[in-house]
């Protein structure tokens, strides 16, 4: 069963986000000073004394007015929101008073026929609370004082919120696979993911940095629980040293932390650029799994039947750690071949589950050792004794040998390639421990 899900909503700017985080208990929300930093919707579960729903956060609803470029899509996501929501918190500030927008949105708001709680945040100063009682006049019922950022007030709103919603359990069942979709600006990736959801659940621009938090997507596929991860664009560091871009690229990355299988996103119109590369670094490192999407196959000029493959070289000279990754064409606006992607991720899932037989993995250690042995290098020569697989997702492999530091990196990197050629682990690092036989 379902958690009954709660929305929140206001104007830009006016603490939507950091009443979020403040229910949640931690920072799941980009939080700043400017207005309109929250543009897609974010999902976390909270309780409130054992009761629990589904808290989302969305970005401002902006009615009329001097509209920016992405008020519209922001306010129309909140607006689905809202739609969908079984109560809604509606977030003003006392310090502003009733604006003009605040009286638009809660028109809306006294249209729905659902619980609307009107939270009138930023209550800190003398004389606050009792200007919390104009806010009356917006024909919400009784204004709630809050302040979201030390909590003061917090605990009544939620009392008389779980006391209207029904009461229902989280769910237990673990997701089947978390796949991240990682990039560089505007290369696709929310509207990869609203392909793949198949509704308008992340904005979508052609404004490079659209998207400025991680934003997790549950997906039922095949009978199996899918969560999508679609992150801000990682841009180049000099560009985001300071404020929100810096955070939103800290959780991009950390996004790696939570995934099984990283999808990393190409503009096939522009190729592979140092910032791809960089971006390829990090998600070899992490140790997940890797498909390379090239995205736009669609503007591509000129196709002919082997486009896709001088694709795919450029691709691989240019990410040279990122062999083992499969490379997919697809056109997320056009939706060709999005259908492959979680059949692929799903495959790199379970490759990187896999276990070796010892007695296998150590017959096809002697066989590369006999077709290439190892050289003499730094004053002796490297000895393969005996190797056992220890650890999964990746999958790492411990070799018992004379001296590690006499093996040279090609050396490392050919066994690599002869146990990829011989098991498989398509789009999964492959890691080789080195240890001094006792």
């Amino acid at each position: 069963m379902s958690l009954p899900v709660v929305a929140v909503v206001g104007r830009p700017n006016v603490g939507k986000s950091t009443f979020f985080n403040r229910i949640i208990g931690k920072r799941q929300a980009v939080v700043a000073p400017e207005a309109g930093v929250t543009r897609d919707q974010h999902v976390h579960p909270a309780d409130w004394n054992g009761r629990w729903f589904m808290l989302v956060d969305t970005g401002g609803i902006v009615p009329f007015g001097d509209k920016g470029v992405f008020d519209e899509p922001v306010s129309a996501i909140a607006r689905q929101a809202m739609q969908g929501a079984d109560a809604v918190i509606f977030v003003v500030d006392v310090r502003t008073g009733i604006t003009t927008e605040d009286e638009a949105v809660a028109r809306e708001l006294r249209g729905v026929d659902k619980p609307v709680f009107l939270v009138v945040n930023k209550v800190e100063a003398k004389g606050d609370l009792a200007e919390t009682e104009t806010f009356h006049r917006l024909g919400l019922g009784h204004p709630w004082p809050v302040t979201a950022l030390h909590g003061e007030g917090s605990a009544d709103v939620l009392d008389a919120l779980v006391a209207v919603l029904p009461d229902r359990r989280p769910e237990t069942e673990p997701d089947d696979l978390s796949v991240a979709l990682i990039g560089r600006p505007n290369v696709g990736k929310s509207s990869l993911l609203n392909a793949l959801v198949g509704s308008e659940r992340a904005l979508v621009s052609e404004i490079a940095g659209t998207t400025r938090d991680a934003v997790d997507t549950l997906l039922r596929w095949q009978k199996r629980r899918i969560r999508l991860i679609d992150t801000a664009g990682i841009r180049r560091r000099h560009k985001h040293d300071k404020g929100v871009e810096y955070y939103s690229v800290l959780r991009s990355l950390s996004s790696l932390a939570r995934s099984d299988v990283v999808v990393l996103l190409l503009d096939a119109t522009e190729g592979v650029v140092a910032q791809d590369a960089r971006v390829a670094g990090e998600i070899h490192e992490s140790g997940r799994g890797a498909l390379i999407a090239l995205n736009k196959w669609d503007a591509v000029p000129d196709k002919d039947d082997r486009t896709f493959l001088r694709h795919e070289e450029d691709v691989r000279r240019e990410l040279p750690f990122l062999s083992y990754a499969p490379i997919v064409s697809i056109s997320a606006l056009e939706g060709q071949r999005v259908p492959r992607i979680l059949d692929l991720c799903w495959g790199i899932g379970q490759e990187r589950q896999k276990s070796v037989e010892t007695s296998r993995l150590n017959d096809i250690l002697q066989k590369a050792l006999q077709k290439n042995p190892p050289r003499p290098y730094q004053g002796g020569t490297g000895k393969v004794y005996y190797a056992t697989q220890t650890g999964t997702a990746p999958p790492v492999f411990r070799l018992f040998v004379n001296r590690p530091e006499i093996f040279p990196r090609h050396y490392i990197r050919y066994l690599n390639n002869q146990l990829r050629a011989e098991l498989g682990f398509e789009g999964s690092r492959i890691r080789l421990d080195l240890r001094k036989r006792s």
